[in-house]
């Protein structure tokens, strides 16, 4: 016979093999035993018993004093110091890193004047900040902490403004009278 005729039947059986052993195997059942179901088991004896509360009838209800427990490793003082060098060193920060949306940035003050004019239309519950440094004129909009909150705003605005974009800034802290933020 030809090699090839040989390797092509040789395969062949390989095949057959493989193909055999990997089916699976049939479990035959007998439909004619019965399971019993008759079992029941008590666990009762196994849980807890717990007796329900039950309010001294007897006594009244006092309020205790609590008085405080005076520990050779309090830190109270060290931690006071803490607390009042990062009351401190907050109270020395005066600017805080946010974002706005710059809407116009050029050297012609009057345009940036009717940009300003006209965001006042286009937004009428922020105000437009209109700010000179030598020699570019900048018209800003909103405090944002983060970009994602200005995106909104950005959006309405580039209809009109196609070029605006947010930018990082610097915003000041306002203090209250009382000293908190």
């Amino acid at each position: 016979m030809n090699k090839t005729f040989l390797h092509i039947i040789y395969v062949t059986l390989a095949l057959g093999l493989l193909a055999w052993s990997c089916t699976p195997t049939s479990i035959t059942q007998s439909t004619s035993k019965k399971v019993d179901d008759s079992y029941q088991d008590d666990a009762s004896k196994y849980r807890p018993s717990v007796s329900p509360y039950r309010q001294n009838e007897g006594k009244s209800n006092e309020l205790i004093d609590n008085e405080p427990i005076i520990s050779k490793y309090a830190i109270d003082a060290e931690l006071d110091t803490v607390m009042n060098g990062l009351y401190i060193r907050n109270d020395s920060i005066r600017l805080w890193d946010g974002y706005t949306i710059l809407v116009y940035s050029g050297n012609n003050e009057l345009e940036a004047g009717r940009v300003r004019n006209r965001l006042f239309d286009l937004v009428p519950n922020q105000e437009a900040q209109f700010s000179y440094k030598l020699p570019t004129y900048f018209v800003k909009i909103g405090q944002f902490v983060q970009q994602v909150e200005a995106l909104p705003l950005l959006k309405d605005i580039q209809r009109n403004y196609p070029s605006a974009a947010i930018v990082p800034e610097k915003f000041p802290i306002e203090k209250n009278d009382s000293g908190e933020n």
